[in-house]
C-alpha cells in the first residue's frame, strides 16, 4: 500500500508540476492516464494450468510451461503452480524534439542540444515515400506492480517507474553507417532474400504471432535494422511510430547483452515455445522462476512475440478490433488502428506506446527461509 500510495504521489506531481514548468508548443504533455488510456484487457489471455481462465478475444500462443501441473524454483524455494500472462512491462515513446521526454508530462532534458538532431519528415508528394527522422525514450513502467492491481509477489516486475533510455545519448541512432559499426550483423539484412523475407513475416502477423526466426524485420511495419531512429519506407505517422518502437526495445536486447544497458529488461520472459530450436528446459525454468528482470535469461536478439504493442497517445488505442482486440503483434498492419492518428498538426507528431510482455511464471508459496 506504500507504495502505492508514493506511486499516486508521484503521478499528481508530474501531472501538475511539470505540466507547468516544462511542457511546450515543441514538448507536448503526454503523460498517460493509466486507467483509461491503458487497454488492460490486453492482459489476457490469463492461463492456469494451461487453461485459458479469461480470453476475451485476445491473442496468446502455448508454451512449454504449460507441459505440468505443478512448478517448483530452487533459487527461491517456491513451489506453485504455472501461470500466463501479458504483463504491461513498458512504454515507449517516438517524439520530434531532442530532450523532449512527453511521456513525462513534456520534460525536457537541460542540454544543449544540436539542430541538427531535431526530428524531421520529409513527403514526396508524387510517390507518396518520405525520409523520417524519430527520437524514442524507454520506460520502466510495471503498471501492476505500481498499482498494486493485480500481482504483487514475484510474477509481478517490482521495478520502480523509471527513464531507461533515450536515443539521444546512443551516437549511432541518427547514423545509420556508424551504427552498422556497433552491429555489423545488420549489413547482412540489406541483401535481396533478406527483404523478401519481409512478406511471409508480414501475412504471419497479419492473422497471428510474427516469425521470430526473422528476427530483422517487423512484419508490415518495415526493417528493424539498422537499430536507428532513420525510417525510409513512410507509410504512416502510427506506423513509424510502431517500427521506431520496435527498434528500440530490439536496441534494448542487443545492448543488454554487449554493453550492459537496460539492466532492467530485455530478457526472455516466456518459456519454449514447442519445438523451437536452440531452448531448453533451463531456459524455460529460469524464465518461469525469474523473480525480476534482472533474473530472466538474457536474449540478444529479441522474440518479436514476446511483445504486444498498443497505443496510449496521441489518440488511445482502446477500441477493440475483431483480432487482437486493441494491442497487436508486432509487424500487424496498423491501417484499422491508426484511424485519427494522421492529422498534419503538432499534436501528432509524438507517439507513445504501451508495451504488453508475455510472461510465464511459477505462481506459488516462497518458503521464508529464502527471503532476504
Amino acid at each position: 500500500m506504500k507504495s502505492f500510495k508514493s506511486f499516486v504521489v508521484g503521478c499528481l506531481l508530474v501531472a501538475t508540476c511539470l505540466q507547468s514548468i516544462a511542457a511546450s508548443d515543441k514538448c507536448p504533455n503526454k503523460f498517460p492516464n493509466f486507467i483509461s488510456d491503458i487497454c488492460w484487457s490486453c492482459m489476457f489471455p490469463f492461463r492456469l494450468w494451461g487453461l485459458n481462465i479469461m480470453k476475451l478475444n485476445n491473442e496468446d500462443f502455448d508454451t512449454d510451461a504449460n507441459s505440468t501441473p505443478v512448478c517448483y524454483c530452487f533459487s527461491s524455494l517456491k513451489i506453485g503452480v504455472p501461470i500466463a500472462f501479458w504483463e504491461p512491462a513498458y512504454i515507449v515513446d517516438v517524439h520530434m524534439e531532442p530532450g523532449c521526454l512527453p511521456t513525462l508530462a513534456g520534460l525536457e532534458l537541460p542540454l544543449p542540444w544540436k539542430d541538427g538532431q531535431t526530428g524531421s519528415t520529409e513527403i514526396t508528394k508524387k510517390s507518396g515515400a518520405g525520409y523520417i527522422y524519430r527520437h524514442s525514450a524507454y520506460y520502466v513502467a510495471p503498471i501492476m506492480y505500481l498499482l498494486e492491481s493485480v500481482l504483487d509477489d514475484t510474477c509481478a516486475d517490482r521495478s520502480p517507474f523509471d527513464v531507461g533510455w533515450t536515443s539521444e545519448f546512443d551516437p549511432t541512432w541518427d547514423d545509420d553507417q556508424l551504427m552498422m559499426i556497433k552491429m555489423p550483423i545488420a549489413f547482412a539484412f540489406g541483401t535481396l532474400p533478406a527483404i523478401l523475407a519481409s512478406a511471409p513475416d508480414a501475412a504471419s502477423a497479419a492473422v497471428g504471432f510474427p516469425i521470430d526466426s526473422i528476427f530483422w524485420h517487423a512484419g508490415s511495419w518495415g526493417p528493424i535494422y539498422p537499430l536507428g531512429g532513420i525510417v525510409s519506407n513512410y507509410s504512416s505517422n502510427d506506423q513509424v511510430g510502431r517500427l521506431v518502437a520496435t527498434r528500440m526495445l530490439a536496441e534494448a536486447h542487443a545492448m543488454s547483452e554487449m554493453a550492459g544497458l537496460f539492466a532492467k529488461g530485455s530478457g526472455r520472459s516466456f518459456a519454449c515455445r514447442p519445438g523451437e530450436v536452440g531452448c531448453n528446459s533451463s531456459v524455460t525454468k529460469r524464465a518461469m522462476c525469474a523473480g525480476s528482470p534482472l533474473d530472466m535469461p538474457k536474449a540478444l536478439v529479441m522474440q518479436k512475440s514476446q511483445y504486444k504493442i498498443q497505443r496510449i497517445f496521441p489518440v488511445p488505442q482502446t477500441a477493440k478490433l475483431p483480432l487482437g482486440g486493441c494491442c497487436s503483434p508486432i509487424g500487424r498492419s496498423s491501417i484499422l488502428m491508426e484511424i485519427g492518428t494522421q492529422a498534419p498538426t503538432k499534436g501528432f507528431r509524438d507517439f507513445g506506446y504501451q508495451v504488453f510482455r508475455k510472461r510465464d511464471c511459477c505462481a506459488g508459496v516462497v518458503s521464508p527461509a529464502s527471503a532476504p
